[in-house]
């Protein structure tokens, strides 16, 4: 099997024309993952629909004029409204973005009153795409796989004519994974599972996370030995983490789930509570949320901070 690409090297490739260039000269036109979109002039009234967008603009210092989310995440779900609490990314967000609704089918009516220059969402969206680029240029991307968004945030940092932010936002995720590996050096030598459980009735049912992802990608860059599945997204049952036999767990509190309800439930199992990680006190818990959604740069800072506070 090839190595990986590491993140200096990335950085060395990424720093061709997508790094050097100088201010960005309208209109241009952007290859994405829905296709390609021309951007007459530099956008000034920006829309994200999803957290992984959100943490991209926030990144490179675009505040949206409007924010789609999946209601179960937001505290004032009315559609139309500003936003003022947005979980984890919330005290970055200075612009109070209406809420445009569903940012997998959002409300074309709001976004369309917002008049937005750029809308910026995921793949997700696809089957809107046609709809969301009637009513402004429209880019989607595609933010899963492990190193996604460093291929990803070149692009929209030159379609917004925000370079430099973006080579200050990837010197500061560079600088921070290396402190963060620098911390968790013996933490290294063990084998670690990565799994994300909705809990309640599918506590016995876990999905890994393995290295090819953007959360086991991220935990293997700051020097952990996340243990891969059979596939991706492989999921297995209460005895399939028993014969894995991992030194360590991170569980990821999925769906109406939280932290401390997956450790109760941890606990409270029969076979969980017996696994060789569980009797050495190395099965951390943590919001899936955080760990799996937002997938860019300052999530990441958020993940090793977290990280950081558990495991030393």
């Amino acid at each position: 099997m090839p190595k990986r690409t590491t993140l200096l090297t990335l950085t060395a490739v990424l720093g061709s024309a997508a790094l050097t260039a100088s201010a960005a000269t309208y209109p241009q036109t952007v290859t994405h993952a829905a296709g390609t979109t021309t951007i007459p002039r530099q956008p000034l009234r920006v829309v994200a629909l999803g957290p992984h967008a959100l943490d991209l603009l926030l990144s490179i210092g675009v505040q949206p004029v409007g924010y789609g989310e999946a209601s179960t995440f937001l505290k004032t779900p009315a559609f139309g409204s500003p936003i003022r609490d947005i979980k984890y990314l919330g005290s970055r967000v200075t612009s109070a973005p209406v809420n445009v609704g569903d940012r997998f089918n959002p409300n074309l009516e709001i976004l369309t009153s917002l008049r937005p220059d750029l809308i910026v969402g995921e793949t997700y969206a696809a089957n809107v795409y046609p709809q969301l680029s009637r009513i402004a240029p429209t880019l989607l991307l595609d933010g899963i796989d492990r190193n996604a968004w460093q291929k990803t945030l070149p692009t929209l940092a030159r379609a917004l004519n925000r370079e430099a932010a973006y080579r200050s936002a990837l010197t500061t995720y560079n600088k921070g994974v290396q402190a963060t590996r620098a911390q968790l050096t013996a933490f290294g030598k063990k084998r670690v599972l990565v799994v994300w459980t909705a809990g309640g009735d599918a506590r016995n049912t876990f999905t890994i996370s393995g290295s090819d992802d953007w959360t086991g990608g991220l935990l293997r860059d700051v020097g952990l030995n996340v243990i891969d599945g059979q596939k991706k997204d492989a999921v297995v049952s209460v005895e399939g983490l028993a014969a894995l036999d991992p030194d360590a767990v991170i569980v990821l509190a999925a769906g109406t789930s939280t932290p401390t309800r997956a450790r109760a439930e941890w606990t409270a199992g029969a076979i969980t509570s017996r696994l060789r990680a569980s009797q050495a006190g190395q099965v951390y818990f943590f919001d899936y949320h955080l760990f799996r959604r937002i997938r860019g740069p300052i999530a990441a800072q958020l993940v090793e901070r977290e990280l950081l506070r558990a495991l030393r």
